[in-house]
């Protein structure tokens, strides 16, 4: 694998091992330079659900790639020491447990802030670190249930049955984690001053729906989920099914994007394409339909190459790797046979690496304690203790 490489080098970042957004929001820190050592428990992470067992995918893991990951005792004082004196040399810690677990442990923001006063210490949860049900257990889509965000994905009158975890666990709580750390790291270089950031899924999520609120104000978003404007109620923003099954996305929301799309499926000439009326809605959907289910996918996407008609393929996970633009841009790689996103954001003068493969971040390694002032005398020391595991 390459060095660690990118615009976050010289951020040093503990993670404390979890599910969800805490190793995604360290993984695209770590892809980006930061120096995240992951620590873990002997036996790893209990998997939620036997068909979640994470750290027992081993190449799959992409979670946790780019950093190393050490499994630590943490029931014992030496391996409170040894996380605290890592904790004392960081920019930045991250962990994603209950309130009040890492106080438990001895690991809490007030020994962490006495040993290093310029610490961010960034908590990632569901609820949050207060309010009634700061303390409950919950998942994805309990917490964006609550927030609002699941009902926007609603259709026809009936509730989703869910969605992926994408607008709670990865967006609301990882990429809020990774601004909050961010923040609070440039924040403690210019002042010397840490602080905790309370990062949770709730408040993520509901500001990520700060657009749909505004039109919302607006009586522009205020129809049944899936008849507004951007959520499927137009002909002009919604998707189509072509005659082999395949799936079409069409986003001519504009009326120079409009005016192409209509062209180009020979429509430009019937008036109520353009009147706006709920009654014509309905013809115009139909219209369509019927126009995509006449051909195959393929020649749709051929019709409307390189056009501003805003009309493109809806591709599968699989589909997805080797569409030509996201093949030119190389936005996937292949790392130890997986296919999985390639580092994001791009610089042009500090690019981001994948560092560590997943199979490899999925090993005990503590020899990477020694880049983190640990030598190795003491780190076999922890060994024979019990105290640190070596391999998996």
């Amino acid at each position: 694998m390459p060095d660690r490489a990118g615009p976050l080098s010289g951020v040093k970042i503990v993670e404390l091992t979890g599910i969800g957004p805490v190793p995604y929001a360290a993984m695209i820190m770590a892809d980006l330079g930061a120096e995240v050592i992951r620590i873990d428990r002997p036996g790893g992470y209990p998997a939620p659900d036997p068909s979640l067992d994470f750290a027992a995918m081993d190449r799959a893991s992409i979670f946790y790639r780019s950093r190393p990951m050490i499994r630590v005792d943490l029931k014992s004082q030496a391996g409170k020491d040894l996380v605290m004196r890592l904790i004392g040399t960081a920019d930045a810690v991250i962990e994603g447990y209950r309130p009040g677990t890492m106080e438990r442990l001895g690991l809490g923001p007030e020994p962490c802030h006495a040993l290093n006063p310029a610490l961010a210490y960034i908590r990632v949860t569901g609820w949050g670190q207060s309010g009634p049900m700061a303390r409950m257990a919950g998942h994805d889509m309990n917490y964006i249930g609550v927030s609002g965000a699941l009902s926007l994905f609603a259709r026809d009158g009936a509730p989703v049955q869910g969605i992926p975890p994408l607008i709670g666990d990865m967006a609301g709580g990882a990429l809020f984690a990774v601004i909050g750390c961010l923040s609070a790291v440039l924040h403690a270089r210019s002042t010397g001053q840490g602080q905790v950031v309370d990062v949770n899924i709730v408040d993520g999520s509901a500001n990520l729906f700060t657009l749909l609120s505004a039109l919302a104000a607006m009586g522009l978003h205020d129809i049944q989920a899936g008849g507004n404007v951007l959520d499927g109620g137009r002909h002009y923003y919604r998707t189509y099914i072509c005659a082999d099954g395949a799936p079409l996305a069409v986003g001519a929301i504009e009326p120079a994007f409009r005016k192409i799309l209509l062209e180009r499926l020979d429509l430009a000439q019937d008036p109520r394409f353009l009147s706006g009326t709920a009654d014509d809605e309905a013809y115009c959907t139909a219209i369509l339909s019927a126009r995509f289910a006449s051909q195959n996918r393929a020649y749709w996407i051929d019709l409307f190459d390189g056009s501003d008609g805003c009309v493109t393929p809806v591709l599968t996970l699989d589909e997805a790797p080797s569409q030509a633009h996201n093949a030119a841009r190389k936005v996937f790689c292949e790392v130890d046979g997986v296919v999985q996103s390639s580092p994001a954001p791009r610089f042009d003068q500090t690019p981001g690496a994948i560092s560590i493969s997943p199979a490899a971040a999925s090993i005990s390694d503590p020899v990477a304690l020694r880049s983190w002032g640990v030598s190795e005398e003491e780190i076999e020391t922890l060994i024979e203790q019990d105290i640190l595991i070596r391999g998996a």
